[in-house]
């Protein structure tokens, strides 16, 4: 190897990430799960190993508050790490050390409390294709949201270990430095590595700001559905003094697709989850499995397909009487939350703008 060979390897070196150069830590660091008082840093290391959070509030004018220090008490391969007594909505610096490695300094944002707007991301599909999934996460950091929801099929093959450090290497930039939550879909093959990778359950909800957020699995057997719908209810029932209630999940109640097959999934599972959500003033349901963008309104309720992640695009056919929208297009979804008013905006990776909308609250 010549000298400038050598110097190209060097530079190219310094360019990555930090967390791709640390031996010590593979996967990550990544965010989940904030409150307006706590957060948990995740990061998969090569070997089981102790690691610790080192982590400051930044101040005005570029300073930062007493740092804080948070260490595992044994070691594991696949880390959680829950740092508390934070402030609401809130920025901090952070690095994990790891096997004597660093990530890097990176930023968490603290949770919004009910007063305050926010803004946030929904996607899903980002399985096969890592260049067009990297496109829409190039998009995606330019809109600097609190926090992303995902709904489903992140790879292909949720059994395959390589398509998860594909997955990993690609979204490293965003969720660093910002919260993801994830919805299982059909090709996470129930999940086994899923749940090593991410600190959920099958079902799960949470508060953000004055929205109530809740994730199910639609790929549960027919045997279970009661159980599920039990959950959601009761759910949903102990959250109606949220602004909003927003429910994510990979298969969708309404599509416009070519595929009669799914149309027909489609009234099944509108057949089973729609009663509830009208029921319990759901304004907002986003899905994927449709590779596609589509926005249905129906009895009430918007329900949003971003199934435009990264996997192969499908066609779609507008003979549907309750689509407002579709488009062949790969896409994010970047939503503002500001009291009783919701926009909503759809954006090609090229910034070009596929729909806008605005909700309102009902009182």
């Amino acid at each position: 190897m010549n000298v400038k060979s050598i110097l190209s390897a060097i530079a190219l070196a310094l360019a990555l990430p930090a967390q791709l150069r640390a031996d010590g830590i593979i996967k990550g660091p990544y965010l989940q799960n904030p409150t307006t008082k706590e957060i948990s840093v995740c990061w998969v290391s090569d070997a089981v190993e102790a690691g610790t959070v080192t982590y400051a509030r930044t101040l005005p004018g570029g300073k930062t508050s007493n740092t804080h220090v948070a260490r595992e008490s044994k070691p594991v391969q696949f880390h959680k790490v829950r740092l508390k007594d934070l402030q609401p909505y809130s920025v901090y610096e952070y690095e994990v050390e790891c096997a004597g490695k660093k990530s890097g300094l990176s930023t968490f944002l603290t949770a919004a409390p009910v007063e305050q707007p926010f803004k946030f991301i929904a996607y899903g599909d980002t399985r096969t294709q890592p260049d067009k999934h990297a496109a829409v996460i190039a998009r995606m950091r330019k809109f600097h949201p609190d926090f992303v929801t995902q709904s489903g099929d992140l790879v292909a093959n949720g059994e395959s270990e390589p398509l998860w450090d594909e997955f990993w290497r690609v979204v490293a930039p965003l969720v660093r430095e910002t919260p993801y939550y994830p919805s299982l879909g059909n090709h996470e093959v129930n999940g086994a590595p899923y749940f090593r990778y991410f600190d959920v359950k099958r079902e799960y909800s949470f508060d953000y700001g004055n929205a109530h957020f809740v994730s199910i699995d639609t790929n549960r057997p027919p045997s279970e559905h009661k159980a599920q719908e039990k959950w959601l209810r009761k759910d949903l029932e102990s959250h109606q003094n949220a602004t909003w209630r927003i429910v994510f999940f990979h298969h969708t109640p309404y599509t416009c697709s070519v595929t009669e097959s799914r149309r027909v999934d489609s009234v099944s599972l509108r057949a089973r989850l729609e009663p509830i959500f009208m029921k319990e003033k759901v304004q907002l349901v986003i899905t994927g499995h449709d590779h596609n963008y589509q926005h249905h309104f129906a009895n009430g309720i918007h329900y949003i397909v971003s199934g435009g992640g990264g996997a192969p695009l499908y066609d779609f056919r507008l003979d549907t009487p309750f689509t407002k929208k579709a488009r062949k297009a790969y896409h994010d979804c970047e939503i503002t939350v500001n009291g009783d008013k919701m926009g909503i905006r759809v954006v090609e990776p090229n910034g070009s703008v596929i729909e806008e909308f605005y909700l309102r609250a009902a009182p």
